[in-house]
């Protein structure tokens, strides 16, 4: 049966929604889109395959793999997508990834998007309330996709309010490394680790050196470099943020305030300006990541919290250094605490699609194939988000000493950024937050107070929106 764009999936963009979709500015900004959520897509039968002789049909694919081994990866994945699934005829198109997530909008509203696309886990989070993604829930038990394959936080992460958005290709768990050199300089054991946050706090402050007027010169450990990373060391501190039955923004409590009161803390002891300084002096490129000259290659930096692509770059620009991992640790009187955040990379139907099941197929290939997690996950210090891959030996050989530790002591435990409508803006709230009660000398109760009903707001304005 023929249909038009407008009624694809059944979904009707109200004209407020369409207007929002169509301006917004950055990725990665929360969205100010307003639309009912889009209804399921129903799976087609097993037996459905449109006759024996039937045309393949085309699916769209767009990501930003352009160049480099990531765009060699990719056209080896779309080859192999349509050799083992002869029904359909992948077409990749290439997005600049600052573009991506925008165009997708844009043409959603517009009734022309891809079917398949490549993004990040809070998507969910911000498109499903507004209709903006494809419910892949029929399509995801149809296929009989094991729950027990995924790593509870990605497979949490792939869904908003019980139904299923998203298929995840791969996990970013954050690392804490530590640059084993450095520690036996200043008289650490580097086959020893602390085992709490205390501990590595106390070996940094040894090693972190200064100037007589305060200026730093090398850092043992200071958790607002790289950055502060809100969404990492919450978690640490074993703080709530979101109630999803209630949708109530839970982050005003004495975990956060503790968190607050943690970051400044350090810029009580070293300055926060010399902090911005140091920042603005080295911060560039994310601190030097893609180059031999960066913080971490150098060993300006001793101990730091950063996501496990990484890795990689180490071995790429700094192939001598000589580090290690841990988890994120968390003080030694939390006991409920998760060993640091878990972002999962991710593949989406949007709504208005033309091929949901192609779109679909894609995605749980991508997210399924081994071939996948050996050649797309592996180089880019990635863990695939099914067990299976993540388990199997050639993986496990591909992937580094820190593969097997992060499957093993950080994934099963690791925090999922929860899909809370908004929880970008919670993350720049508290960014400002400790910046207020850094500069400005504010309270940090009041601070926080202000913040919680801030991001309530925001989360009020953004579900109801989402309610037409």
């Amino acid at each position: 049966m023929k249909r038009s764009s407008e009624d694809t999936l059944g979904l009707q963009l109200n004209r407020r929604a369409l207007l929002r979709l169509g301006g917004l500015s950055g990725a990665g900004l929360a969205l100010a889109a307003c639309a009912p959520a889009a209804p399921q897509a129903s799976a087609p039968s097993a037996s459905d395959d449109g006759g024996a002789d039937a045309e393949p049909t085309t699916v769209e694919i767009w990501t930003g793999f352009g160049q480099g081994r990531m765009a060699d990866a990719m056209t080896g994945a779309i080859d192999r997508f349509g050799e083992e699934n002869e029904q359909f005829e992948p077409n990749h198109v290439i997005v600049p990834w600052g573009e991506i997530h925008d165009k997708v909008i844009a043409n959603t509203a517009a009734g022309n998007p891809p079917d398949s696309y490549r993004g990040w886990a809070w998507i969910v989070a911000e498109d499903a309330p507004i209709g903006a993604l494809t419910d892949l829930t029929d399509f995801v038990e149809a296929e009989g996709v094991p729950q027990d394959d995924y790593w509870p936080a990605t497979w949490k992460q792939m869904q908003y309010q019980g139904k299923f958005y998203a298929m995840s290709i791969s996990t970013i768990v954050q690392l804490f490394y530590y640059n084993k050199d450095r520690m036996a300089e200043g008289g650490f054991d580097p086959e020893n680790v602390p085992a709490n946050l205390e501990e590595w706090e106390e070996m940094g402050h040894a090693l972190t050196e200064t100037e007589d007027s305060g200026e730093l010169d090398r850092i043992g450990f200071i958790p607002l470099i790289p950055r502060a990373d809100p969404h990492n060391w919450l978690p640490a501190f074993g703080a709530a943020v979101w109630d999803e039955e209630t949708t109530t923004v839970t982050v005003n409590n004495e975990r956060t305030l503790r968190l607050l009161n943690w970051y400044s803390s350090y810029n009580e002891r070293y300055g926060a300006e010399n902090i911005q300084a140091f920042r603005t002096a080295y911060g560039g490129n994310f601190f030097g990541r893609n180059s031999p000259e960066g913080l971490y290659y150098t060993g300006q930096i001793a101990a730091w919290q950063a996501g496990s692509w990484l890795f990689n770059d180490i071995g790429e620009y700094g192939p001598d250094l000589n580090f290690g991992v841990a988890a994120t640790p968390s003080p030694s009187d939390i006991t409920d605490g998760h060993p640091g955040k878990l972002v999962a990379n991710m593949y989406f139907v949007p709504a208005n699609a033309k091929n949901v099941p192609g779109g679909f197929a894609f995605s749980n290939f991508m997210s399924s194939s081994k071939w996948v997690a050996l050649n797309k996950a592996v180089p880019d210090s990635v863990t695939p988000s099914r067990i299976s891959n993540a388990t199997d030996p050639e993986v496990e050989a591909a992937g580094g000493f820190w593969m097997p530790f992060a499957r093993d002591n950080i994934l099963p435990k690791a925090w999922a950024v929860p899909s809370m409508p908004g929880i970008q803006y919670l993350a720049g709230q508290i960014y400002e937050a400790i910046d207020e009660i850094a500069y400005d000398g504010a309270d940090p109760e009041a601070v926080l107070e202000a913040l919680s009903g801030r991001v309530q707001d925001e989360v009020n304005n953004k579900l109801e929106a989402a309610g037409g």
